[in-house]
This record gives C-alpha cells, structure tokens and sequence, in this order.
C-alpha cells in the first residue's frame, strides 16, 4: 500500500462531478472529475464503497500526475 504525504483526512463517497462533463464530448473519462463513463452513468446505482473505491482511484490517479 502506498502512502502518500498530502492524503486527505478522508476519502468520502461524495461526487467529484464539477458540472462540466466532457463524456459528452466523446472522451471515455470526464477531463473534469476523472470518472470513466461507466462509473458516472452508474453512480447514482454504486453502493458507498463502491464509490470511495473510485474516489481512491482518482485521488490515486492525480497524486501520481501531480509530483
């Protein structure tokens, strides 16, 4: 398991959408939030650990592209 120093107190369940979608652009993950189509069309149906694991992913994801 990776520790990352600027790790927030707690990754929440909560959406990350911003309100500016570019799936709608065709592009397979929101330049905004940083969700996968799939995972915003099946948002609303994710169980709460379901969506901290995608919140982890992305947090995961923008530690690693911002160093």
């Amino acid at each position: 398991m990776q520790h990352f120093s600027t790790a927030p107190a707690e990754i929440t369940s909560a959406s990350t959408c911003t309100g500016h979608c570019t799936t709608v652009l065709g592009d397979d993950v929101c330049r905004s939030c940083l969700r996968t189509f799939e995972e915003i069309t099946r948002w609303v149906e994710m169980s709460e650990e379901e969506r901290i694991q995608v919140n982890t992913r992305i947090y995961i994801e923008q530690s690693r592209t911002h160093k």
